[in-house]
């Protein structure tokens, strides 16, 4: 009977032990950027394989991770490409937000263009991890 109160006064300590044990919750740390959409490489005869081209200027708390760019008339200075664009945000002005992995370290020349005539733009290149318009 003592055998069995012992093993039991064991297991409940244990069981507290373990139970006041709990690790913190796992957080995802997520890197966000905001941006506006100006516009896309012309590279591919598939234009869902091109790269956008993305400003991120929009909002306060946007770290400087791109590149100063002249498109189109106008000078960018936050500027990145990226082939993981929603086909939904492939509007030229629309505002979105990027969940990112990681940002290209050295600046991405797109190779084997096949359209005519192909308009490439050497800039980092965003992996997307997650995307969304901001309205």
């Amino acid at each position: 009977m003592r055998h069995s109160i012992f093993l039991f006064a064991v297991f409940l300590f244990a069981f507290i032990l373990y139970s006041s044990c709990k690790p913190d919750p796992y957080i995802v740390e997520n890197k966000n950027i905001k941006g506006y959409v100006i516009g896309k490489e012309t590279c591919n005869t598939d234009e869902s394989n091109d790269y956008w081209l993305i400003d991120f200027t929009y909002g306060t708390n946007n770290l400087q991770v791109g590149d100063s760019f002249f498109f189109n008339g106008t000078t960018y200075t936050n500027v990145l490409k990226t082939k993981g664009l929603s086909q939904q945000l492939k509007s030229v002005g629309l505002r979105v937000s990027i969940d990112y992995n990681s940002i290209s370290v050295n600046k991405i020349s797109t190779t084997g263009c096949a359209a005519t005539p192909s308009f490439t733009y050497l800039l980092k290149e965003v992996i997307i991890k997650n995307q969304g318009e901001i309205r």
